[in-house]
C-alpha cells in the first residue's frame, strides 16, 4: 500500500471536486444516462437547485459520494459527453510520476556510481524500467534509458522533457490500442 502524502490527497479531491461541477451542469437526459448510483444522481439533481456557497457546499458533499463510487466511468462518461479534461489530466499526472519515478532511479544509480568512482552504464539495473516497460509494452526502452542517463549526468531539462514525451506517446498509444483477447 503507497502512502500518499496529505497535498496529494488534497489534488485528487480537486479532480473529483472538478469532476463533481461538471457533473451539476449535465442536462436531463445526460443525468439518466450517467453511470452512477441513484444517491449520486439525487445529490446532482440538489447542486441544481442551489446558489452561492450553497452550492459550493452541494458540490463538495457530490464529491464526497463520488469518491466512494468507481470514477472512472463516470470520468470517461463525461469525457464522451462534455470532452472532459479530467480524464486527460489523470492520464497526464501518471505519465510525469513514471519519469519522477525514472529519473529518480537513474540518480540514484548516479550517486551510487559517483562515490564507487566509476562511470555510469546507460544499461543499469533498474526495477522501475522494468515495471514501466511491463506497463507499457510499445515503449522504446533504449531512448528511455539515454534520456534517463542524459539527465542524470548533466541535469539538462531538455532530457527530462523528453522522457516525459515518449512516456506520453507510449500510453496514448497503449489506450488508444484495444487489448488483445486470448
Amino acid at each position: 500500500m503507497e502512502k500518499v502524502s496529505r497535498s496529494e490527497k488534497k489534488r485528487r479531491f480537486k479532480l473529483i471536486e472538478a469532476a463533481a461541477k461538471e457533473l451539476s451542469v449535465l442536462g436531463d437526459s445526460e443525468l439518466i444516462k450517467l453511470p452512477g448510483s441513484d444517491r449520486l444522481k439525487h445529490e446532482i439533481e440538489a447542486v441544481r437547485k442551489t446558489k452561492g456557497g450553497a452550492r459550493k457546499r452541494q458540490i463538495k458533499y457530490v464529491a464526497k459520494i463520488l469518491q466512494e463510487e468507481p470514477v472512472d466511468g463516470i470520468l470517461s462518461f463525461l469525457q464522451q459527453i462534455r470532452g472532459s479534461k479530467l480524464e486527460e489530466n489523470r492520464f497526464h499526472r501518471k505519465a510525469e510520476k513514471m519519469r519522477d519515478a525514472i529519473i529518480d532511479d537513474a540518480l540514484k544509480e548516479y550517486e551510487n556510481c559517483l562515490q564507487g568512482s566509476r562511470q555510469m552504464d546507460i544499461d543499469w539495473h533498474s526495477e522501475v524500467i522494468r515495471q514501466t516497460m511491463n506497463t507499457l509494452p510499445v515503449l522504446d526502452e533504449h531512448e528511455v534509458r539515454r534520456s534517463a542517463h542524459q539527465y542524470a549526468r548533466n541535469r539538462n531539462k531538455t532530457h527530462y522533457r523528453e522522457l516525459f514525451r515518449l512516456l506520453k506517446a507510449a500510453a496514448e498509444k497503449k489506450r488508444r490500442i484495444p487489448p488483445e483477447q486470448p
